[in-house]
């Protein structure tokens, strides 16, 4: 983060020797401003009192956009990226050349860290704009080209790896529809051997007039009009020996008209 430096006039006060030795650190402060002791805090690491300092501050100079800034490199300190963003946009809103292209750079930190965080691909964009814009104020940023670059490739990465999530995903549904149908399948067999199973069991076990009865009835039925296969070989029978009969009868008519004598 950058962080800008103050020209705020020291308040000097009035105080006796005594008091300088005794209270050193006491002088020290109250010869600083609220936003000079703030930025004294940052520096040492102790963000949260320097975003008290700042808070307070600001409430005396509202509109102060360098406080605006500062405040928005605090709580990015802090790890409160979307308060941070306010005030980094808070300073962009009125487009002070001095901290336009420096707010652009951090607003573009701020949304890198939230869109990394969350994996979310439009807040990661949104950093991306931030950063060309900020190169666009100050073409000569490598920092700024530097985040750029390591946006885009991350949201090259992220893509790629939403990617291979869904391949991945669809892989996995087409294999559970796949086992479920063999599953099906498996099943049906099992029901269908079964069920071959007691039949031939309940079969093994019926009497066998049951079972001439159940084969008679299997046998083909002849149709309205039709023949039975019995019906004509009985009718064919009857023709065989009623042909029968007539030859025995001509053989013993013929027997008897030779045995006659001659007629005298």
């Amino acid at each position: 983060m950058r962080q800008p430096g103050y020209n705020t006039a020291l308040h000097l006060l009035a105080l006796s020797t005594v008091f300088v030795l005794s209270f050193a650190g006491a002088w020290e402060n109250l010869t600083q401003s609220k936003p000079e002791q703030a930025q004294k805090a940052y520096h040492k690491g102790n963000f949260q009192k320097a975003l008290d300092l700042y808070q307070d501050a600001a409430t005396h100079e509202p509109d102060s956009d360098t406080l605006a800034y500062n405040l928005g490199n605090t709580l990015y300190s802090l790890g409160r990226y979307q308060d941070a963003s306010k005030q980094f946009s808070k300073v962009l809103q009125k487009d002070k050349p001095s901290l336009s292209a420096n707010s652009l750079y951090n607003l573009g930190n701020t949304l890198f860290q939230m869109g990394k965080a969350g994996q979310d691909q439009k807040m990661l964009e949104q950093a991306l704009q931030a950063y060309r814009s900020s190169i666009q104020r100050n073409p000569a940023d490598l920092d700024s080209k530097y985040n750029y670059e390591l946006t885009r490739r991350l949201i090259r990465k992220q893509q790629q790896q939403q990617q291979q999530n869904q391949d991945q995903k669809k892989d996995q549904d087409q294999k559970k529809d796949q086992d479920k149908k063999d599953q099906q399948q498996k099943q049906q067999q099992n029901q269908d051997q079964q069920k071959k199973q007691q039949d031939k069991k309940e079969q093994q076990q019926q009497p066998q007039a049951e079972k001439d009865k159940q084969q008679q009835e299997q046998k083909p039925q002849p149709q309205p009009g039709q023949m039975s296969k019995e019906e004509a070989e009985r009718i064919l029978n009857a023709l065989m020996q009623m042909e029968k009969d007539m030859q025995e009868k001509e053989k013993k008519a013929a027997v008897q008209k030779r045995a006659k004598g001659p007629d005298w």
